[in-house]
């Protein structure tokens, strides 16, 4: 009896819990909100790893690390460590917000359990089905309700506490999500000649990076990600050879450009960073004669241009070279 009034109250808790939750991160969206459909679709995405895989990007969905957070850690009496991931869900073809994912790990079993709770205008069949995964997959695992309820109960608590605060119109903007090139950057291909990465096609065979050897390689696209039109900001990092610096940081030779969307990612001196968030004096390299260069950022520039397509791409290694310079998947 005990246990089964201890099941209700968890059970009572993370229902009002997530739809006040979700009410005060996503009462601002106007638009349809997620279906059961999409809830169906996301609960069977499979994350390679969750402590790594902060943000993935799949079947027309882009979840994101909510807020950061590293995963939530608890150890029972038991000898069982139990862990939620917590996720930001958004339609990758228009970025819209549409809810949040829990996943709930075992790892004695290594089991994984999601749970998709869906934003305030979420489809009754959605949340219909968000509670029927409460009650009946919380009822067979120990230990998932109490867990799922303390953390999604923390994280209204830094809500109200004013933490955790969403953009002024409620979500990232569009441009956040997008990490991408203009349609002429210039991707290296495999026999050194240059490619618009708007033309660029899945299978063909380009530059990449080998960090062991610090030397150029091959990879093979596999896939051309293209955003919708709009207006894509575009920041500028001029570099430098590190050799030509002298002490007072004035370059001998003109500097070169690498420019991107701010959250696209680089290979920095201290590992990958996004571009937007590279200051003056780092280093990032590029491909010259088949050996990695060390080039310093001597000027950042936060908006360079505003174009109206976008480009990335998925390749098998993770790393390829734009404008000769070593660039990263996202």
């Amino acid at each position: 009896m005990k246990n089964n009034l201890l099941t209700i109250l968890c059970f009572i808790a993370v229902a009002v819990t997530t739809q006040t939750l979700s009410q005060r991160v996503w009462a601002q969206t106007t638009s349809a909100g997620l279906t059961a459909d999409q809830s169906k679709a996301i609960k069977g995405i499979k994350i390679a790893n969750l402590d790594k895989d902060t943000y993935v990007k799949i079947d027309g969905f882009i979840l994101d690390r909510y807020e950061e957070r590293p995963a939530y850690v608890f150890t029972y009496s038991d000898g069982v460590t139990r862990k939620i991931y917590l996720y930001k869900i958004f339609s990758a073809a228009d970025t819209k917000e549409l809810g949040l994912l829990a996943l709930y790990k075992n790892e004695k079993t290594g089991e994984t359990k999601p749970f998709v709770i869906p934003g305030a205008t979420g489809d009754r069949a959605a949340w219909d089905a968000y509670i029927d995964d409460l009650k009946y997959v919380g009822e067979k695992e120990p230990g998932l309700m109490s867990t799922l309820t303390f953390v999604l109960s923390r994280e209204m608590a830094d809500l109200l506490a004013g933490g955790g605060k969403a953009d002024g119109d409620g979500a990232k903007k569009k441009e956040e999500y997008n990490f991408c090139f203009a349609p002429d950057a210039l991707v290296t291909l495999a026999n050194g000649t240059a490619k618009r990465i708007a033309d660029v096609t899945p299978g063909d065979v380009v530059q990449s990076y080998d960090a062991a050897t610090k030397t150029a390689a091959v990879t093979t696209v596999m896939k051309l990600n293209e955003h919708p039109a709009g207006a894509y900001s575009l920041v500028g990092a001029w570099l430098t050879p590190a050799t030509e610096l002298t002490a007072d940081t004035r370059p001998h030779t003109a500097p070169v450009l690498l420019e991107a969307t701010r959250n696209h990612p680089v290979l920095t001196a201290t590992g990958k960073k996004a571009l937007g968030d590279v200051n003056v004096g780092e280093l990032l390299y590029r491909i010259e004669a088949g050996q990695a260069v060390p080039y310093r950022v001597v000027r950042m520039e936060s908006s360079l241009r505003t174009v109206e397509r976008v480009y990335s791409l998925s390749t098998q290694s993770g790393v390829y070279i734009v404008g000769g310079t070593v660039v990263l998947d996202k």
